[in-house]
């Protein structure tokens, strides 16, 4: 699976995939290579009792040394909040709360928003993910982006939930376009897409 020359990686599918399992057997991988340890990128929100349960129990399958960011937006500062000599791979996991903690602060009433703030919201979005692949690439670091794949199920009931989706599937686009190599899980098994 090492691959110097692929240092941006996708992996997508859907919900209980394996798409995180096999993320961090990625950045692991690399790390064990390299000899240094993995910058991991927590984009979820503990919004309610759910999520905050999902939260710890991811914390606590990561490796201890790994080092944990929670942020779900604008990754400016990256080379300033960790010391880059310390990681060999960044791990964001997930682009969809990425792009939700972004909509909540543009668009927070799902009753009233207007698509003009969902196009704002996507190239924010876009912008924080050219961030991340600049510094990687600038770096050497191997930047591993996981996110859910949309569309394939039922439409969703509300106009914010559409507009969610949709930018979800035109974001993952956008990624998987910059991407050297890119996953597709199926219950718990890679496909290959590129």
């Amino acid at each position: 699976m090492i691959n110097d020359n692929a240092d941006i990686w996708l992996v997508t599918g859907g919900g209980r995939s394996g798409k995180s399992a096999y993320a961090e057997a990625l950045a692991k991988e690399y790390t064990a290579v390299y000899g240094r340890g993995v910058l991991y990128i927590a984009t979820g929100i503990a919004v309610d009792e759910e999520m905050e349960e999902r939260i710890e129990k991811h914390l606590e399958y990561r490796p201890k040394d790994w080092i944990t960011w929670e942020r779900n937006c604008d990754f400016s500062n990256i080379g300033s909040e960790y010391d880059p000599n310390t990681y060999d791979a960044i791990l964001l996991d997930c682009v969809g709360n990425l792009l939700m903690g972004i909509l909540y602060k543009l668009a927070p009433d799902p009753n009233n928003f207007e698509s003009k703030a969902i196009e704002e919201v996507e190239r924010l979005a876009m912008a924080d993910v050219d961030t991340l692949c600049k510094f990687a690439k600038g770096r050497g670091k191997r930047m591993i982006f996981v996110t859910n794949e949309v569309g394939m199920g039922i439409i969703p009931l509300t106009k914010y939930s559409r507009c969610f989706r949709d930018s979800l599937g035109r974001l993952n686009k956008y990624i998987a376009a910059v991407s050297d190599k890119a996953m597709l899980m199926v219950a718990g098994l890679p496909v290959e897409l590129k």
